[in-house]
């Protein structure tokens, strides 16, 4: 059974206010995502020194390949870091009113115990550009990198090391708190450490440490809950919201029936680990639980306030993996394969959104997108992506943004720059700068058309569903054009009624 809101309507006492109780408009975030470091690099991080020892090119066990292609980050990026108004200006164009960053730890804090002062005034910078464009900021405090200094202690291999991350947290606030009110703890947590402890592909690079791979995460898991907290204590702590953003993958086996089973033991785990149930139930429960095949060795841990404490839930997701019993990438018959060996599939994007909906809070896509070098399909995507969260808005998920991976092509770890996600399109070798994909104007259009205001969007979404449409962008922008009307309407009669009462449709 999946736990959701009330839907909106307009057959209550509607206005343009939402039901969260400030009595301020709630904003549906339509955005795009980035992270500082692909995009720009810098001197201090742990990918920073792993790229050092590790480019152009390493072979790993079972075929995985360390680095793609002929340029590092550290070689030649997009830089926003230096170009951050024209990337700003960009997102606006392209309909943007949120602007999801990672708020760099290696180089706030590139030696411990000493702040850049510099770098702080570079991302207030940065937040001025975002204020002028009417653009909401949502910052990541750890998105796969960390300081040197930190990775050389044993980073998250060791519990004792929690407390400079939450150290770190709590200044990041003090530093941005008064101008950032949306953030995440962690980016991925299944993902970082599978890719950096199973398959040695990211940093550290270690390969199938199972048994430290679930320390990793449990120990991420807990500092996300150390960090709400003291982010909590803070002076200003109570305005902030505070989430978690995870990589929610399932995986299907196929393949002849006597060679599937191989397959199916695999998908079944990856699906426990990293893909989507591990992280399920510890939001739903507060219960850690890391299970070894084979092995059969245990990690456990419990929250002891029961449920971790979350003030929204990040979604990023991408496709579901199909897997062949020696592990090949596939699709299934019908479906669109992208650069990155998995499929456009619409349908476990809904699956997610309901699935995430358990958790009582609100929801954001904060990451989504297809790399698609030949640009033919991103248009596809965007379209059956955006159709499968306004589908699931109207059956009841309580989701509040949709961010879209990335802005500009950038640097995809260990894919390099082989994988294209950008809105806008960049080339190592300065063959290209910052040209909107064709592609990409799927997204300016929903982006134009989708209200900003969530109850309009809600109402909007509801409406077309109950006539048995999925809305393209030109239903949707008629219809929440009339549902705006209609709700501003009833505002205006609310206010004349309950005075400066706004009272919200529920």
């Amino acid at each position: 059974m999946v736990a959701t809101r009330s839907r909106s309507s307009l057959d209550g006492e509607g206005s343009l206010a939402s039901s969260n109780g400030t009595g301020k408009e709630e904003v549906f975030h339509k955005g795009v995502a980035i992270s500082m470091w692909q995009n720009s690099g810098d001197d201090d991080s742990n990918w920073t020194n792993f790229i050092k020892s590790n480019f152009p090119f390493k072979a790993l066990p079972f075929g995985f390949n360390r680095f793609s292609g002929k340029h590092s980050v550290l070689q030649t990026c997009p830089d926003t870091w230096n170009r951050y108004e024209e990337d700003v200006e960009l997102a606006a164009q392209a309909g943007c009113n949120a602007f999801r960053l990672s708020i760099e730890w290696a180089r706030i804090e590139p030696r411990k115990g000493q702040i850049d002062m510099a770098a702080v005034a570079r991302y207030h910078a940065i937040l001025d550009a975002m204020d002028a464009a009417g653009i909401v900021p949502n910052a990541t405090l750890h998105h796969f990198t960390h300081p040197q200094w930190f990775e050389d202690l044993g980073g998250f291999e060791k519990a004792e090391n929690i407390q400079h991350f939450v150290a770190w947290s709590i200044k990041a606030v003090e530093l941005f708190g008064s101008r950032i009110t949306y953030w995440a703890t962690f980016n991925e947590p299944t993902c970082a450490t599978f890719l950096g402890w199973i398959t040695g592909m990211h940093p550290p690079g270690k390969v199938l440490a199972c048994i430290t791979a679930g320390k990793v995460v449990m120990h991420m898991l807990q500092a996300h809950c150390e960090a709400y907290e003291a982010i909590k204590r803070t002076p200003i702590g109570k305005s902030l919201q505070v989430g978690l953003v995870h990589h929610h993958i399932t995986f299907l086996a196929t393949g002849p029936r006597l060679l599937r089973g191989l397959a199916a033991y695999a998908a079944d785990w990856m699906n426990y680990w990293w893909g989507y149930e591990l992280i399920h139930t510890w939001m739903l429960t507060g219960k850690f639980t890391w299970k070894i095949p084979v092995l059969g060795q245990w990690l456990e841990w419990q929250h002891p306030g029961g449920k971790p404490p979350c003030d929204w839930f990040g979604v990023n997701y991408y496709s579901r993996s199909v897997v062949t019993w020696y592990m090949k990438p596939w699709c299934l018959p019908g479906e669109v394969m992208t650069d990155m060996y998995y499929p456009i599939y619409a349908d476990g994007l809904y699956e997610a959104l309901m699935q995430s909906s358990q958790y009582g809070i609100p929801i954001y896509i904060t990451e989504t997108g297809i790399a698609d070098r030949s640009d033919k399909n991103r248009a596809i995507m965007i379209d059956k992506y955006m159709r499968a969260t306004l589908r699931a808005i109207a059956d009841g998920a309580d989701v509040r943004g949709f961010y879209y991976w990335t802005l500009v092509d950038n640097f995809e770890w260990n894919a390099g720059y082989l994988m294209e996600f950008g809105l806008y399109a960049w080339q190592p070798d300065g063959s290209v700068d910052r040209k909107l994909k064709e592609g990409a104007k799927a997204l300016v259009r929903y982006f134009k058309a989708l209200p900003s205001n969530l109850l309009a969007l809600r109402a909007a979404a509801a409406r077309l569903a109950q006539e048995g449409e999925l809305p393209d962008h030109e239903q949707l922008h008629a219809e929440a054009e009339e549902v705006l009307h209609d709700l501003t309407a009833r505002g205006h009669k609310g206010r004349r009624r309950h005075g400066h009462a706004m009272v919200a449709a529920t």
